[in-house]
């Protein structure tokens, strides 16, 4: 159950830029069921909080809403950082778009240089390399952030292994407590039996004893006085073990609703987890943190290998200067982007490319802003909800909020 215990913990999220990579879609089936499933839960506990439980722990409920508005405050922040940066490269792809035919000679030339130069280096360190020119350069440009962003991928992936154990545990506790549940509803309905067929039979009893004293004019007293006795057990042996069903049902329940409630936290942050993952992984262009292990290893061998070609080197970092210059005099946010995405100035179907890969990641991040906006807003309707219910404790629910820092 090691996640239980970090299920509030903050996560440092990284600050990433769009590149020219394959835009991977086949985990989005998963993740867009689970998230219904964590919609669908959070509409049966809103249906279940029109039921006003007296019995409810403030504390709890209230701490377990706070964390969750901080949670998805921060996953907003982040990710709305993101969005701009993902719609400012689409607003310099239309600057770029917008240049004159007669200005980009030079432009154009420059970017047939640096795809030439970037090639002939290329050409010998495919020899004895094991990653190819694209994904070279795609983690040259993560080259100071990437030793970082392994050690968060790994722990990443570990982290989503633990939260999947934490699930399984859960969903088999909670088909055991269900299992249990039916065991006493079945207790009940034996001891229910006991007591009519009890009734019958005293009754029959009786019955018999008072024809048989009528017939025989033979004393009845003992048999009347066992049958009492025998209903009299009865009847204690159904209390104490009604008794005891009721109290079983009551912990069965309790136990019941924490471990729904727990199981629902555990996959709010296994969609969390799970989409920060996949993001990092169609970023990266790789399907673990082993391949992009693998390719960042080669990569490093293959930058000691370009130290042979230092002249070819500094040539194509000359034109890849000028590229960056010729982009800034147009006003463009992020011209070094370019350098790495050459092939796309002077090729316009490589450019759609790169609109459509940039508009895809833009669709995503939309999609888990509103995501979180969600459930921020699902737990903010709670605790307004709960201080309607119980206005005697709005005091202690206004000094919780302030000690989150959260101001409704």
């Amino acid at each position: 159950m090691g996640i239980i215990k970090k299920l509030f913990k903050n996560k440092n999220k990284k600050k990433e830029s769009p590149v020219k990579q394959d835009i991977n879609l086949e985990s989005d089936d998963f993740n867009n069921t689970l998230e219904d499933e964590i919609i669908k839960s959070t509409e049966k506990s809103e249906n279940k909080n029109n039921e006003f439980d007296p019995n409810m722990d403030s504390g709890n409920f209230i701490t377990d809403n706070c964390d969750q508005i901080l949670e998805s405050s921060k996953q907003l922040e982040e990710l709305k950082v993101e969005y701009q940066a993902v719609t400012s490269y689409l607003t310099d792809i239309q600057k770029l778009e917008q240049i004159p035919s007669e200005e980009r000679e030079y432009l154009n030339d420059t970017a047939r240089k640096i795809i030439t130069f970037t090639r002939e280096r290329a050409k010998y360190q495919n020899k004895t390399r094991k990653i190819t020119d694209a994904q070279y350069k795609h983690i040259a440009r993560y080259e100071d952030i990437l030793p970082q962003e392994l050690k968060k991928m790994k722990n990443n992936e570990a982290y989503n292994n633990t939260i999947k154990t934490d699930m399984k545990y859960l969903e088999g506790e909670k088909g055991a407590l269900l299992y249990q549940k039916e065991e006493i509803l079945n207790r009940h309905t034996y001891l229910k039996n006991i007591a009519v067929v009890t009734c019958i039979l005293v009754f029959s009893l009786f019955l018999l004893f008072v024809i048989l004293q009528n017939v025989t004019k033979a004393n009845m007293q003992i048999p009347f006085l066992m049958t009492i006795t025998m209903a009299l057990v009865s009847a204690v042996y159904i209390f104490i073990n009604s008794g005891v069903n009721r109290n079983d049902m009551k912990l069965t329940e309790r136990k019941l609703n924490k471990a729904i409630n727990l199981l629902n936290k555990v996959k709010i942050k296994y969609i969390n987890n799970t989409n920060e993952l996949d993001y990092s992984y169609q970023k990266y262009m790789v399907n673990s943190y082993a391949e992009l292990w693998f390719l960042w290893e080669q990569y490093l061998k293959a930058k000691e290998e370009e130290k042979i070609y230092e002249k070819n080197t500094k040539q194509l970092e000359f034109y890849n200067r000028e590229l960056v210059k010729e982009l800034r005099s147009y006003d463009l946010k992020d011209p070094d982007i370019w350098v790495y995405q050459a092939a796309a100035v002077i090729d316009s179907k490589e450019m759609v490319e790169v609109r459509h890969r940039l508009n895809v990641r833009r669709q995503k991040l939309r999609d888990r802003i509103e995501y979180n906006n969600k459930l921020k807003e699902k737990s903010i309707e709670d605790i307004t909800w709960f201080v309607n219910q119980r206005p005697a404790n709005r005091e202690e629910v206004t000094r919780k909020l302030k000690d989150y820092g959260i101001y409704l």
